[in-house]
């Protein structure tokens, strides 16, 4: 009997602290007219789902993608080289503790692997690239289907490319810092009677330093004869142009919610005398999650 009484007391507890929360979250939303009809396709919840919106939940995100390359780096080679690019990208988002709850704290890593080959088909490169960044979204709803979002991201980059065909220099390395300015809108809606969410990102780097090798200029005569004047370069869009687009959807599947993407990260540099350019174009797959600290 006591245990009956103990039980119902705590699940009458827990009903009060929920039914009082809810009033809390709906005190600022006008009343519905009684007769009002039902809106069938409401997803005014979805923004709770899919919008870090206390300042203890994070929504954390991993994708996995295959595609396509275009790889051209004029230190190892004037071709450029096609072939399959593999990337894994994890993106996290949650609210600052400042900003009155209009300021989102953003974090985007991606690693990129891709094997391509020359025109020719005698020649192979091996590549690699690694990023990670991180930031500050201000933002704003002008409707409860939309958010909108602007910010800044700071950027390292870092990577190499192997050719396969060469025995002089046979490898390029790369290394770099940016700022990039960010951006971001989302559209919540109805999949089934159930919230889904259309998201698209774009980064685009503004100014930084990156680390290139001039013409002619060999690792060995960097790293054993310190002839290392040159090879750090200011960046900004006109020898720069690097852009990444991620358009994703995430849909839910029974109590999961499953991500489809398609990632455009373009990179490209004109330093010391040499160019490169990297082209990837991917489809990501993957799952987001909302995760709440006690």
């Amino acid at each position: 009997m006591l245990t009956r009484i103990v039980y119902t007391w705590l699940c009458a507890l827990a009903i009060t602290m929920l039914a009082g929360a809810q009033s809390r979250a709906l005190a600022a939303v006008p009343a519905r007219p009684h007769n009002a009809p039902t809106n069938r396709c409401d997803t005014s919840t979805t923004s709770t789902l899919h919008t870090p919106d206390v300042s203890h939940a994070t929504e954390r995100q991993w994708l996995w993608g295959a595609g396509s390359a275009s790889l051209l780096d004029t230190y190892l080679s004037p071709l450029t080289y096609h072939g399959t690019d593999l990337v894994v990208l994890n993106r996290t988002e949650r609210l600052a503790h400042w900003g009155r709850d209009h300021v989102t704290v953003a974090g985007l890593y991606s690693l990129h692997g891709a094997y391509a080959q020359s025109p020719t088909d005698d020649g192979k490169y091996l590549d690699a690239e690694f990023t990670a960044s991180g930031g500050w979204h201000y933002n704003w709803h002008p409707t409860r289907h939309w958010r909108l979002a602007a910010g800044g991201l700071l950027e390292g980059s870092g990577g190499f490319t192997y050719n396969t065909r060469n025995g002089n220099n046979p490898a390029q390395g790369r290394l770099g810092l940016a700022l990039c300015a960010s951006g971001l809108a989302e559209y919540n809606f109805a999949f089934f009677k159930k919230p889904a969410l259309a998201r698209v990102q774009v980064d685009a780097q503004m100014m930084g330093v990156q680390f290139a090798p001039e013409y002619g200029q060999s690792y060995y005569e960097i790293f054993s004869l310190g002839h290392s004047s040159g090879i750090i370069h200011f960046t900004h869009p006109g020898n720069c142009p690097t852009a990444r687009v991620l358009s994703e959807v995430v849909l839910p599947v029974k109590r999961a919610r499953i991500t489809l993407g398609y990632l455009a990260d373009v990179r490209q540099s004109k330093l010391g005398g040499l160019k490169r350019h990297a082209w990837r174009h991917t489809f990501m797959i993957g799952y987001t999650r909302k995760l709440v600290r006690l």
